[in-house]
């Protein structure tokens, strides 16, 4: 009950009753009284289900569905659906509880997600209830819940696969901030065996201190890249000539190359990692030893000594790192991407004469100073994974913002969800990073065939409003061919404030528009093309209620947001700055803006001093 009482957020929200039976409170929490009957049911349990999913026409045996709302401890409104009454509604409205559901998302945001347990729509419910064996992919527009169904699917597959929790769940976001936005929301739900994190930091810890043009980004992501490697790392195995001479203590004793060559076909052609190859190798490498010598020497009846005193000799570690050596994930990488001879001779057939030379690049003096990129880390991931085997299994992946990953990075995720049981959300039309994907088969081929694989869609706007919606869809055409704008359930209050102002002005009155609207909205966001972020920064510095998402999170008032760091995140109100600047920082600019407008919960402002994108013209 202490856990409980710690929250601000409501134990009880709803009430079902049975036809001709039973009554159930469903709340965030299962609570019993003294006699261990049920006086709330956790709304994960299987017979809170009808609560999310009735409707007129199809009750699920409810008479009864009753809408609790509670603001600070005391309850503000009750609302109740009657089934199989005369006169009943029957239009079969997706909106489930539209009154608690439009006071939720009126509410003002506090820079951290909240849990929806309260307000859950039938057609998320059915994602969130999925079986635990299911790849589950999920498309869904803008502020249709993505996350939110993500995370308390993480949540319900926890509660209802008990021993879930001890394989774990791994969430896995787009950037740190995102991270922090979202970091309450399990906690909340009582799950804590999940480990939320981001692609990078899954990967092998490596400094990131380079950014890379976007075609050679293109093709880092590029599954051939995978098969490079694997090149790479066979060719570092080297082959003996001529019989090997071994000597241990005073004896002598050699190994016909024939004979040691038939030991590294034989490990090669029982695939494994190589790290365990070499181990295997030398193993056998001994045993052939040893008989080599009893036949040539007299080792007497204690050997005891002998294969600790032949793995130590000279003669012998040269013989296994000549054929089977020793290598790190950062060598093999730097190692291949620093030779011209290398990356020309193991990428013939892969990679064109075109392609491979974007990937060279100087060795660097240490392996410490590489100069490594983001996209170099699904790459050491990929080494890793070939040198030292699987890395840490988890029982079931959420990933958030798919669509922005690139094959290699989907690589990295299947590694970690063997079982093939993830859920992966995304919309394509968000699709910023460096590959774009033209419908889902082009990313679920990169993922576990374990599973039952399902592709829902979300398709009803709870987050931004109809005018802000419908001024942002108007950039689909173009930025996304072939995805069907999201539908708004509301209209919002005010219509989107689009102003022209000067150049020399335009920061400035950025900031005096974010000022003004943080009078009437709590949180504030101004996304910023990146060759504006620093700038606004600077003349932000020193102001109390202004902050960056980099350093402060949402925490302030007014978030200064660099274009690209903004998805996933949402504000009550949005001032975009330049939208021409933020089309041209990225090779997706269109969708990139598209993103930036549909993050208010309330009210959308433009500022531009060059002109708009024609799709934005009145």
């Amino acid at each position: 009950m202490t856990l409980l009482a710690d929250s601000a957020r409501p134990l009880l929200f709803g009430r079902i009753d049975e036809g001709g039976g039973p009554s159930w409170h469903i709340g965030r929490r299962h609570v019993e009284d003294a006699s261990s009957d049920p006086i709330v049911v956790d709304w994960r349990a299987p017979i809170s289900m009808p609560f999310y999913r009735a409707r007129p026409g199809d009750a699920l045996g409810l008479a009864r569905r009753r809408q609790i709302m509670v603001d600070r401890h005391s309850v503000v409104a009750v609302a109740d659906d009657l089934f199989g009454t005369t006169g009943a509604d029957v239009s079969g409205t997706r909106l489930r509880g539209g009154d608690a559901l439009l006071a939720e998302l009126e509410r003002a945001r506090t820079g951290e997600m909240l849990d929806i347990v309260a307000t859950i729509q039938a057609e998320q419910d059915e994602i969130i209830r999925a079986p635990l064996e299911r790849l589950l992919a999920v498309q869904g527009g803008p502020g249709t819940g993505k996350t939110a169904v993500g995370l308390h699917r993480a949540a319900f597959l926890l509660y209802n696969y008990p021993a879930l929790a001890q394989d774990g769940v791994l969430v896995i976001g787009p950037s740190r901030a995102f991270l922090r936005y979202i970091a309450q929301v399990l906690p909340s739900l009582g799950e804590e065996a999940v480990v939320q994190t981001t692609i990078a930091d899954i990967a092998p810890k490596a400094r990131v201190r380079h950014l890379e043009p976007m075609e050679v980004r293109q093709l880092k992501g590029d599954p051939r890249l995978a098969a490079l490697l694997r090149r790479a790392l066979d060719a570092k195995r080297g082959a003996v000539v001529g019989d090997v001479a071994l000597r241990v203590r005073f004896a002598r004793a050699s190994l016909p190359a024939e004979t040691v060559m038939g030991l590294v076909r034989l490990i090669v052609d029982r695939p494994g990692p190589y790290k365990a190859g070499r181990l295997a190798l030398r193993a056998r490498l001994v045993s052939e030893a040893r008989r080599a010598f009893r036949s040539s020497a007299r080792l007497g009846a204690d050997e005891s000594w002998f294969e600790k005193e032949l793995i130590a000799s000279e003669e012998f570690r040269s013989l296994l790192d000549n054929l089977w050596p020793s290598i790190s994930p950062m060598a093999l990488v730097r190692d291949l991407l620093s030779s011209r001879r290398q990356l020309a001779e193991l990428s013939k057939g892969l990679l064109t004469d075109d392609e491979w030379p974007l990937l060279l690049r100087d060795k660097g003096a240490r392996l410490t100073s590489t100069a490594w990129t983001t996209d170099d880390l699904a790459l050491l991931d990929e080494a890793a994974h070939l040198i030292g085997g699987r890395p840490r299994q988890y029982g079931h992946v959420v990933v958030d913002e798919a669509q922005d990953l690139t094959p290699m990075q989907f690589r990295m995720v299947a590694r970690r969800a063997s079982s093939g049981s993830m859920t992966v959300l995304g919309d394509l039309a968000q699709a910023t990073g460096p590959w774009t994907y033209a419908d889902w088969d082009e990313i679920l081929v990169h993922l576990p065939a374990t599973a039952d694989v399902h592709l829902d869609e979300l398709t009803l706007g709870y987050r931004a409003p109809g005018q802000v919606l419908d001024l942002a869809s108007r950039l689909l055409p173009r930025a996304a061919p072939g995805i069907r704008p999201t539908l708004s359930i509301r209209p919002g209050r005010t219509a989107p404030h689009i102003r022209q102002v000067t150049y020399a002005d335009l920061v400035k009155m950025s900031l005096a528009e974010a000022f003004t609207l943080s009078g009437s909205h709590s949180l504030v966001a101004i996304i910023v093309p990146v060759s504006r972020h620093w700038e606004l920064a600077r003349l932000a510095k020193g102001t109390a209620h202004v902050g960056l998402l980099e350093d402060d999170g949402m925490a302030r008032p007014v978030t200064i947001v660099a274009a690209p760091a903004a998805k996933g995140l949402e504000f009550d109100a949005v001032v975009v700055v330049e939208p021409a600047d933020i089309v041209e920082d990225s090779r997706r600019g269109l969708r990139l803006l598209y993103v930036a407008m549909t993050r208010p919960i309330h009210h959308l402002s433009i500022l531009h001093a060059a002109p708009l994108p024609l799709e934005l013209m009145p």
